[in-house]
């Protein structure tokens, strides 16, 4: 069924939360999803902490793997002990409750401790979704916990493809600040070349937001999540094919490079160049391989 997601951004000072039901990680990740909206709204007001929870957190030990302060408080903005109880009545009773007894109190504790806020409406109107149906990717998405940032124009630029005539991509916000899991089904079949599927869930808890100019003392980092069947139909339909029947990526005529991941989305398996072949009813993409993924040769 997959795990349901929960775009959350919070202020520890000054104690204010906004959290957006984001159902499955898959179905609401991209530029045109009112949750991603709703984010962007407010990194463009003010820094906030960003968490894309999963509520897979209140299974078992889970919570176990989350250890900083920070990013139990941005957990304590989405679950409750009764979401816990909810999958476990008995939770008190289960072998492992011990060692996880202090952080659920904790969440819980800081549960109702937080002013809501809801920007929805503002983000809509803000970036005009029903002209534009995306969000603004100018600027620059920056980590001030980790002095880092994203070039949000090139990320888009190398990201982007065409969902039901409509340009869009997966946004960087939730694959970067995901609690887990949810990134593998958005790139199950396997992700471009150029993609960077490592960098996801690392900007988990971590305090951003979206500004005009590039602090001197941030690092800027290549950013790129586009997965491989959106965006072999992208390629096909704006820049098409070249004398083999092989999709390009770009008006140069470069060849499109997807990869496939391995089951648990760790490393790359194989590299491909996607021939497009004319059928009846469409076009059938064949994936042809190129050569076995070599990590050290990467």
């Amino acid at each position: 069924m997959g795990v349901i997601f929960f775009a959350c951004a919070y202020d520890i000072e000054a104690k204010i939360r906004s959290v957006y039901d984001a159902d499955k990680f898959h179905a609401n990740c991209y530029a045109h999803s009112g949750a991603v909206f709703s984010m962007h709204y407010l990194l463009r007001q003010k820094p906030y902490r960003i968490m894309w929870g999963g509520l897979d957190v209140v299974e078992e030990d889970n919570i176990q793997d989350f250890s900083k302060t920070e990013d139990l408080l941005g957990i304590s903005t989405y679950v409750n002990f009764e979401d816990f109880v909810m999958n476990y009545e008995n939770i008190e009773k289960e072998d492992y409750y011990e060692k996880i007894k202090d952080k659920v109190k904790f969440v819980n504790e800081n549960y109702n401790l937080w002013e809501d806020i809801n920007v929805e409406d503002e983000a809509l109107a803000y970036f005009d979704w029903d002209t534009n149906h995306s969000v603004k990717y100018s600027g620059f998405l920056i980590n001030h916990t980790k002095k880092l940032a994203v070039d949000l124009a090139d990320y888009h630029s190398k990201s982007k493809f065409i969902l039901e005539n409509i340009v869009t991509a997966i946004d960087p916000i939730p694959v970067l600040t995901e609690t887990g899991g949810g990134s593998r089904l958005a790139f199950l079949k396997g992700v471009t070349y150029d993609s960077t599927e490592n960098l996801s869930e690392t900007w988990c808890g971590d305090l951003l937001q979206i500004v005009d100019e590039l602090p001197s003392d941030y690092k800027l980092i290549d950013c790129c999540f586009a997965s491989l069947a959106e965006k072999t139909k992208y390629c096909y339909r704006i820049f098409g094919v070249d004398k083999d029947d092989f999709v390009v990526l770009d008006k140069n005529g470069n060849r499109l490079k997807v990869v496939s991941l391995d089951i648990f989305f760790d490393d790359r398996v194989a590299e491909f160049h996607v021939k497009a072949e004319k059928v009846n009813k469409g076009i059938n993409f064949q994936f042809v391989k190129i050569l076995e993924y070599d990590k050290e040769g990467d």
